[in-house]
């Protein structure tokens, strides 16, 4: 096979895995359907049985397929291979606050957003939508979340193990922004994978970490009406998305203010105000407020931790808006030695080329709602 035809069997065997998964969890839900009530704690050992898989695995396939069972629309989308199984869990997940018609109006959208988009941006959509819907259950759902905190400790192999934590996306933010900033300022032989896995260590067992602890940031973007308490439009939170309009001015409270104009038809950032910056610094402020995260396709990483990279070759006059990006350190060396190519738009519109010549475009984040269309 060419190259494009591999790519394209790639694509109809993922479609196939979506449809495969469809499948399981229709037969799954009308084999809970068909079981008797004191048998239906003990399924997941009938179906690990079955399958060779522990209880455990079983009962979780269990649970999915009555999770799509509930939501058909869903299920069809992912028989069909429009969607994958996560981004179907994903929306079902998103639709549970709200009422039976909401959820209909939310689910129509979420279903044809998700066939182009990436888990990331549909949940950060879906988000949005609620809090217009019902501007009170973002901030249920996130104190109903926010009492399922917890750490937990998953054992490896080879005398290795994980530990786990759910915090608050804030709190995990500024979590790893301080481990982060932390292993950046090591300069050692050490990956920063092992860097940051060591300063994490040291900093839960109370020692000493070998670098400067630096100033945490996250960077939060809210409309001045919820600012002033005259709305519930929910804040963004950098490489995370949305977050309830009370925890962003919570953080508010507490921070910096900068002023940033969004264009009122895209919501997309497109000034910010100087303070006592030189206008380079307020150039690189618009840049990453623009771009939200990394450029690359898919990648989350807050653009205040990119590299801000030239489109073109500089040549002394293209330092501007729409010649750059914020780009992580893996894909700005992914840009400068590989045969990926990435060709910019103005107002922040990023198209890139892969080696195999497929074409993707990465839109702006919305740092604001649009305009609704006329």
């Amino acid at each position: 096979m060419t190259p494009d035809e591999t790519l394209d069997a790639i694509e109809d065997a993922y479609r196939a895995v979506n449809h495969a998964h469809a499948v399981l969890a229709r037969c799954l839900a009308d084999l809970v359907v068909s079981t008797d009530f004191a048998e239906y704690p003990y399924l997941g050992d009938e179906v690990g049985a079955l399958l060779s898989i522990s209880s455990r695995k079983a009962s979780t396939l269990i649970c999915h397929a009555e999770t799509l069972a509930s939501r058909p629309a869903v299920l069809a989308a992912l028989e069909e291979g429009r969607i994958d199984q996560g981004k179907a869990l994903l929306i079902v997940d998103q639709l549970e606050p709200l009422t039976a018609v909401q959820a209909e109006i939310v689910e129509a959208v979420l279903i044809e957003y998700a066939r182009t988009h990436h888990y990331s941006r549909i949940r950060q959509h879906a988000q949005r939508l609620i809090a217009k819907l019902d501007p009170d259950a973002a901030a249920r759902r996130h104190e109903e979340k926010k009492r399922t905190r917890r750490v937990e400790k998953l054992n490896l192999d080879d005398a290795m193990c994980a530990l786990r934590f759910q915090f608050t996306a804030l709190q995990g933010a500024l979590v790893w922004d301080r481990i982060d900033r932390i292993a950046r300022g090591l300069d050692d032989e050490r990956t920063m994978d092992q860097r940051r896995a060591d300063v994490a260590f040291d900093l839960l067992m109370g020692k000493e970490t070998g670098a400067p602890q630096g100033e945490v940031k996250v960077l939060v973007t809210l409309p001045a009406t919820t600012l002033m308490g005259m709305d519930q439009e929910p804040g963004m939170l950098a490489g995370y998305g949305p977050i309830p309009a009370d925890v962003a001015r919570d953080i508010a409270a507490g921070g910096t203010w900068k002023r940033i104009l969004a264009d009122p038809v895209t919501g997309v950032a497109v000034d910010v105000g100087r303070t006592n910056y030189r206008p380079s610094a307020a150039l690189a402020d618009l840049v990453r407020a623009r771009d939200v995260t990394c450029v690359a396709i898919g990648c989350r990483q807050p653009a205040h931790r990119c590299d801000l990279d030239h489109c073109e070759p500089f040549d002394g006059t293209n330092t501007v808006a729409d010649d750059l990006g914020a780009k992580c350190r893996r894909h700005h060396v992914m840009k400068h030695h590989t045969r990926w190519k990435r060709t910019q738009l103005p107002g922040g519109i990023h198209i890139w080329t892969t080696p195999m010549g497929r074409t993707y475009v990465r839109e702006p984040e919305p740092i604001a709602d649009p305009a609704p269309p006329f």
